[in-house]
């Protein structure tokens, strides 16, 4: 991008110009670019990263929420996966504290489940611990997940999984945990596959694969808004396929109820229901890193919620050519 020298406004533009680099997040690559001030702002770069910009002088790290899901899919259209008994299992034994603490120096997570755990309409964090699928302690919650798999058919287990990994680090090492986890606890054999980014999106969308772990994203933390993107039946971004006809109901209601109070209930119903019949698999919620030089000025990305980038609107106390990362 480059400066506007007829600009009508006296003095402006500071810049003489900006360039732009798209690089994958949470890699090595951004990392090495911002520390060695070959570029002058990051966006969504690694813990390890920040944590070495708040001890540099002249260098400003912060962290703030995502409208980021991290999760697995399951095909629904697939007979042994359209069953909620073991999806729930599933969903039941995955140990969520240790897949954040998987990718504690890859990538900044949180412990959440179907609903943005940072938002007013979440279950408080301090009750969704005590919850099955969330607890610290795993006993209760994989001894549900076996009665859950033998009541389903499937006492001994399932093989032959298809997992569909897109080809980031994080997704990488999430699957290979999830992996382990499900064959540990239920005897659920999963073959991973890895694809890069337009693969995965082509094959989640026409259902070739019977597992998919990936991350989502939403423009608003209010319910009404990926409640029917991500679990809504035909919703954009439902890549489980998933249709539970209660859910449907109550997602109509909590879209036309005006009644603060009333609408939290039938938000928490909708979130029972899901927490039954899973529309996939809550790995983590994303938090992100910024990291700029402090010569950058007018830097506010933190104030918006949202999967963006701030880079218009950048401003610098000096007048050389800004190289931005996101």
């Amino acid at each position: 991008m480059e400066k506007n020298k007829d600009y009508w406004n006296k003095g402006l533009p500071y810049l003489e110009g900006i360039e732009m680099y798209h690089v994958l997040p949470f890699s090595p690559e951004m990392g090495s670019a911002i520390l060695s001030n070959r570029v002058d702002y990051v966006r969504i770069t690694d813990p390890v990263t920040a944590r070495k910009a708040k001890a540099t002088a002249g260098i400003t790290a912060v962290d703030h929420y995502q409208s980021v899901i991290q999760a697995t899919w399951m095909n629904n259209k697939r007979q042994t996966l359209s069953d909620p008994r073991v999806r729930r299992a599933m969903h039941l034994v995955l140990d969520k504290p240790a897949l954040v603490d998987v990718v504690k120096d890859v990538a900044p997570m949180m412990v959440g489940g179907f609903i943005y755990p940072f938002s007013e309409f979440a279950t408080p964090k301090e009750e969704l611990s005590k919850r099955l699928g969330y607890q610290a302690d795993q006993t209760a919650s994989i001894k549900e997940a076996r009665a859950l798999m033998a009541a389903a058919g499937h006492p001994d287990g399932i093989k032959g999984l298809d997992y569909m990994v897109r080809e980031i680090a994080t997704f990488k090492l999430w699957s290979q945990a999830i992996q382990a986890m499900l064959k540990e606890a239920l005897n659920i054999e999963c073959n991973l596959r890895t694809v890069v980014e337009s693969v995965w999106f082509d094959d989640a969308a026409s259902g070739n694969f019977d597992l998919a772990i990936g991350a989502i994203v939403s423009t608003l933390l209010d319910p009404s808004d990926y409640f029917n993107a991500w679990y809504g039946k035909g919703g954009p971004q439902n890549y489980s396929f998933w249709d539970n006809k209660e859910f449907q109901a109550l997602t109509a209601q909590i879209d036309v109820e005006l009644d603060s109070e009333k609408r939290q209930d039938l938000i928490r119903k909708a979130e029972a229901i899901m927490e039954q019949d899973p529309p996939l698999l809550p790995i983590s919620w994303e938090k992100i890193n910024e990291v700029w030089y402090n010569y950058v000025k007018g830097i506010t990305a933190a104030d918006y919620f949202a999967f963006t980038t701030s880079s218009g609107r950048i401003r610098s106390g000096s007048t050389r050519r800004r190289h931005l990362c996101a």
